[in-house]
């Protein structure tokens, strides 16, 4: 082709090109084939200067037009770093971080080089898929080129780390950047912040050379969502530039906090005053039961933007004022999806499953969260078949979706259908978070498969989940259910970061074991690590005291729990203090304490009292529980049946048959008692006086070997 030709055609494409880039997006994908039929043709493919600006106008276009673009890609003979860059950048702004990642892989793959602009755009990918594993690689690769040295790679490499979470890794990377600038100072701060780490932030914050309002909205916004509002105040107050963030961020703080006289007073000062503030204060007395001052907020909003709408109508819901919310949303001009959603939510929360079914069906566009709503109410009424249905027609399911029928399975004792379930989900490839395995563990713990725990804590492992999450937590606490405390506290002790869940779990595994002297070690240790322990964490620890016989220790915990924390004791506290003093006897004392109680006492407190007073003979103990008992849980035989064999033992035979006559009367039908065995990696579940199993005969034969064993060996020892 002659020198005139060529350059003809490069004008002819340049024109072209440029004109691509002036149409909508929406005619884009058409135009596309038109050009790039000729491009073929003429064999522009080979000119690089073409190709770049064909790859470069289809990544910033729209999803069709990134296949456009990889496609385009494909078929460059010598690709280099920047058309790599601009596909992987379209994909990861198009929020479709698996692709961009896939195509830093065939980069790698094809010998071209990565560049200071590709690392930036594939660690924001890592970010986008939550696979903390893929950064961590690239991390590597960064350490061993000559990037590493590079300001925008350090901070592209400290963002990601901080926003997975990672913030040892965070911390070690930012400590080693020879020169930090100010937004590596405020990405590693709001990492600490928004993980919940405000003493390592406020450490960093002081040591700040120098602050912007980022700066300060970050750690004001830390403190306010952790309810230390005072702090929160104090920093504000030393601000000297404060910005329309800023007063938004205090305002909803003390919203939040529910003190919405200081909220209404910076409102009233605010000299900026958006849509997201006025939401903000119908939002604040909403939800602190004042629908009326809310209303009255909501009529004298300049601009009544949907977020305002929301407020209130989710207020009224949350009053139970279905009719009024549903006059309000009817009365709303455009009810957006999060409108539609509040509705929908409301009547599944209130019980409503028709309504709920109605909105539904009535909704002009469904979004994933409609059908989560939907199938987790559904799931919520025990409507299993009806939940499965609207799962297995989503059109789009995400996590959520997942743990929504997940939890529903879990929840109605259907254990088998979660295993199957979460088979399906790893076939399809879908990624389990946090919430998903621990309703799986919830449920393996509840019925003892110490196999299958085992193969979800290999996962685990494998794919390199945090245990510092409800992971952790939900390990620990199948392995103790599971009868291997050991193995918890094997978890226990890996967890570099334990928040009051973990210990929580802990000593509730060794409470349910008796260790109780382990457990007491452990609430001490507890204490040294500066963690304030909770309500859980005092009913967790009594129950150690009790099942261990430490009446001196239990009575100091109860103490400790109102006079140095504050927290008062509930009826579960006070049931334990009960369950001590009668296994150690002092029955006297557990019924005085029963009798003084500040609230009403329960089936629990009564029935451990019933077991006492059975244990230590105290005919008078015992007719007081049962008929209490009696009164709270009418059809319960528990009660019934423990008077009658007290009556029995202490020779009131008449007493006893007396007993046994009322509960006939009453209709009270005796609890049949059934035990789950694990053979095999199969659960068995056997009833009392039930010979159908079809192993009853095998089973049989092991016991009784058991316990001939059993037998053998304790007659040895009393030799």
């Amino acid at each position: 082709m002659c020198r005139v030709h060529q350059n003809k055609w490069k004008f002819t494409h340049i024109s072209i090109v440029h004109c691509l880039s002036l149409f909508p997006k929406c005619c884009a994908t058409r135009k596309l084939r038109n050009i790039l039929g000729p491009m073929i043709v003429v064999g522009l493919f080979v000119d690089s200067e073409a190709v770049k600006k064909v790859i470069t106008t289809c990544s910033s276009t729209g999803l069709e037009q990134l296949e456009y673009a990889e496609l385009i890609l494909k078929q460059v003979q010598i690709p280099n770093a920047f058309l790599y860059n601009s596909v992987i950048r379209g994909w990861e702004q198009s929020k479709v971080s698996s692709r961009a990642l896939g195509l830093f892989k065939s980069m790698i793959f094809n010998g071209i080089s990565p560049d200071k602009f590709t690392f930036p755009f594939v660690l924001k990918a890592c970010v986008g898929v939550g696979i903390l594993t893929e950064g961590v690689k690239i991390h590597c690769r960064i350490l061993k080129s000559p990037l590493s040295l590079d300001l925008f790679v350090q901070a592209s490499t400290l963002a990601m780390y901080a926003k997975c979470g990672e913030l040892e890794m965070a911390r070690l990377t930012f400590d080693f950047m020879p020169h930090k600038s100010l937004v590596c100072w405020n990405t590693i701060i709001d990492g600490y912040v928004k993980h919940g780490y405000m003493n390592a932030a406020l450490e960093l914050f002081n040591l700040m050379p120098e602050r912007d309002v980022f700066s300060w909205n970050v750690m004001i916004d830390g403190h306010a969502k952790c309810g230390q509002i005072e702090n929160a105040r104090q920093l504000f107050n030393e601000m000297s530039e404060r910005d329309g963030v800023t007063w938004n961020i205090m305002i909803d703080g003390y919203a939040k906090s529910g003190n919405m006289n200081y909220a209404r007073k910076l409102f009233d000062i605010s000299p900026f005053k958006d849509i997201v503030t006025w939401g903000i204060m119908v939002n604040g007395y909403a939800i602190s039961d004042q629908i009326c001052v809310a209303h009255n907020l909501f009529e004298k909003t300049p601009c009544k933007c949907p977020v305002a709408w929301n407020c209130l109508i989710n207020g009224y819901a949350k009053c139970n004022d279905m009719i009024a919310a549903c006059k309000l949303f009817e009365s709303m001009p455009c009810p957006n999806a999060k409108s539609w959603n509040i509705m929908l939510d409301s009547y599944v929360k209130c019980g409503e499953m028709t309504l709920a079914n109605q909105v539904f069906h009535s909704m002009p566009n469904k979004d994933v969260v409609s059908w989560n709503i939907l199938i987790d109410g559904h799931s919520r009424e025990g409507e299993m078949n009806i939940a499965r249905e609207l799962f297995d027609s989503m059109p789009y399911k995400d996590v959520i979706s997942w743990n929504a029928i997940l939890g529903g399975y879990k929840q109605n004792g259907q254990f088998n259908e979660v295993l199957k379930l979460f088979v399906q989900m790893q076939v399809l490839e879908e990624t389990p978070d946090c919430s998903t395995l621990a309703v799986l563990l919830s449920g393996i713990a509840d019925l003892g498969l110490f196999f299958h725990g085992r193969q979800v804590h290999a996962f685990v492992c494998r794919k390199h989940y945090l245990l510092d999450s409800t992971i952790g937590v939900a390990l620990i606490d199948m392995y103790s259910k599971c009868g291997y405390v050991d193995k918890s506290m094997q978890v226990f002790d890996t967890i570099t970061t334990k928040g009051v869940d973990h210990w929580n779990a802990m000593l509730s595994g060794l409470a349910s074991h008796g260790c109780g002297n382990l457990a007491v070690s452990m609430f001490a240790d507890m204490e040294l690590s500066m963690l304030e322990p909770d309500n859980v964490t005092f009913l967790s620890i009594l129950k150690a005291c009790s099942h261990a016989g430490l009446v001196s220790y239990g009575y100091k915990y109860f103490l400790l729990m109102w006079k140095k924390y504050g927290i008062t004791p509930k009826v579960q506290h006070y049931g334990c203090m009960v369950d001590l003093l009668s296994r150690s006897g002092n029955l006297e004392e557990a019924v005085e304490l029963v009798n003084n109680m500040p609230v009403r006492a329960n089936d629990v407190v009564w029935r451990s009292l019933l077991a006492a007073s059975r244990t230590h003979e105290s005919i008078e103990v015992a007719e007081l529980a049962a008929w209490n008992l009696i009164e709270l849980v009418p059809k319960d035989s528990c009660a019934y049946i423990l008077l009658a064999n007290i009556y029995g033992y202490k020779g009131q035979f008449g007493s006893s048959q007396n007993m046994w006559k009322i509960m006939n009367e009453r209709g009270v039908l005796k609890n049949t008692a059934c035990s789950f065995i694990e053979m095999q990696r199969e659960l068995h579940e056997f009833t009392a006086g039930d010979i159908s199993h079809p192993q009853i005969m095998e089973t049989l034969l092991v016991l009784n070997s058991m316990i001939e064993g059993l037998s053998t060996y304790i007659s040895e020892i009393d030799q």
